[in-house]
């Protein structure tokens, strides 16, 4: 079993303790084997949309799965090692607890299916399916062990490629004489079943990724990875739905800071239209990235991890301020926006909360959410005379080609090429 060490509650693993109160609980859950697999498993459900309800239940019931079935020291496991697994389990529960049996036991499969095909390790049908099991055995303990692949990334590749060699091995008995029309082939099929274009992009990426390690373990010697390329498809662009800056400011006037979720949500809404943060950028920010002596913002990016700073506007200051005092309840968590209601963890579906907000009265024309304010803020900085690249700048993209949809909202604005200024934003 990987992962043997003994954690404490005080290190940082922010999925289990927000999915659990008790400390016993968050300490037994650190203390079980495979716990960063398990962590980045449960946090891809919660950002799936799963309620924390439901992922706390299958997180305990997960601990389980992972002592229960036996080849878990193994490359791969099948569907009997799954179901005599769940007749273990169901067998070590007291008589009393067995009055929903087959429902439970229904319930511990599909979570084991969904755990291991996370891992990028079940395998639903025989093992003797396919001629070229060994080979995708061998490529996911190397994306494993070898190159240090997530396991969100090892899942992403071995699905598509276990396809691909199923489908393969029909056609040929050796993999080194796997060529690029049989690829061909099976886009031609995926395509004629139904497959869409980001489909076939997913699946050409898992390919590259799977023959890429074939060429470098001596299995394959066509340089078949630099070969395979998806299909092109023309995507007609067209502009970002997004507020009218008139509306963004009805939606922060009608905000009450007497009731509280109003309150949290003016602080949310001006976060996002006056800087241009993600939903995910606001929920990881802490008290730690509020420097009011200096009245200096930190922001850390979703993505690249850049870190930006700026000065904190005055109304987004009082805001926050507003919020803090009067609705933050005390707790051990550094986040700043935390839940309304006990017991209080760290705000983890944002975006689904502020769409409730968003659409309240008639603010807002659109159907839009909070993601759609940082459209609005790009927008209206351009129409201000703000060049491209400092709208980038403001938003963390590395470069102007992210913006660059921006120009179609407002042609005209392009004309004029001038350093932005927040203090006239929203």
């Amino acid at each position: 079993m990987p992962n043997n060490e003994s954690y404490s509650i005080s290190d940082n693993h922010q999925v289990i303790e927000g999915l659990f109160v008790h400390r016993d609980a968050i300490a037994r859950h650190l203390n079980a084997p495979m716990l960063q697999e398990r962590q980045a498993y449960l946090a891809s459900q919660l950002a799936l949309g799963r309620k924390p309800k439901h992922v706390s239940n299958a997180a305990s019931l997960l601990c389980q799965v992972i002592r229960l079935v036996e080849q878990m020291n193994e490359i791969e496991v099948s569907e009997e090692d799954i179901v005599k697994a769940a007749t273990r389990w169901l067998a070590e529960t007291p008589s009393s607890c067995r009055n929903d049996g087959s429902r439970r036991n229904e319930s511990f499969k599909t979570l084991a299916r969904s755990w291991f095909r996370f891992l990028g390790l079940y395998v639903p049908r025989s093992r003797e399916f396919c001629r070229f099991w060994s080979f995708h055995a061998e490529f996911v303990v190397g994306m494993r062990d070898e190159y240090g692949y997530l396991p969100t990334s090892i899942g992403a590749a071995s699905l598509p490629t276990r396809r691909f060699l199923e489908w393969v091995s029909g056609r040929h008995e050796r993999l080194s004489a796997i060529g690029q029309n049989d690829v061909d082939a099976f886009w031609d099929e995926g395509r004629k079943s139904g497959w869409r274009h980001q489909t076939v992009k997913c699946n050409c990426q898992a390919l590259r990724t799977f023959f890429r390690y074939a060429e470098h373990r001596g299995w394959s010697y066509k340089n078949l990875s630099k070969t395979i390329k998806a299909p092109i498809m023309r995507v007609p662009l067209s502009p970002p739905k997004y507020p009218e800056c008139r509306e963004v400011r009805r939606l922060i006037r009608s905000l009450s800071t007497s009731h509280p979720s109003r309150c949290r949500a003016k602080a949310i809404v001006l976060l996002a239209s006056v800087y241009g943060m993600r939903s995910c950028e606001i929920s990881r920010l802490t008290l730690e990235d509020l420097d009011w002596c200096n009245e200096i913002l930190t922001v850390r990016r979703a993505k690249h991890g850049r870190v930006q700073q700026f000065p904190i506007q005055y109304e987004v200051g009082q805001a926050i301020i507003h919020y803090l005092q009067k609705v933050r309840p005390p707790s051990r968590f550094r986040n700043v926006f935390l839940t309304l209601s006990a017991p209080y963890r760290p705000v983890q579906h944002l975006a689904q909360s502020m769409w409730r907000v968003l659409r309240l009265g008639v603010f807002i024309d659109i159907p839009c959410g909070l993601h759609s304010l940082r459209h609005a803020c790009a927008t209206q900085l351009l129409r201000k005379g703000s060049s491209l690249q400092a709208i980038a700048d403001l938003l963390g993209h590395r470069n102007m080609r992210s913006v660059s949809i921006y120009a179609h909202c407002d042609a005209r604005s392009l004309r004029k090429v001038a350093d932005f200024s927040l203090k006239d934003v929203v």
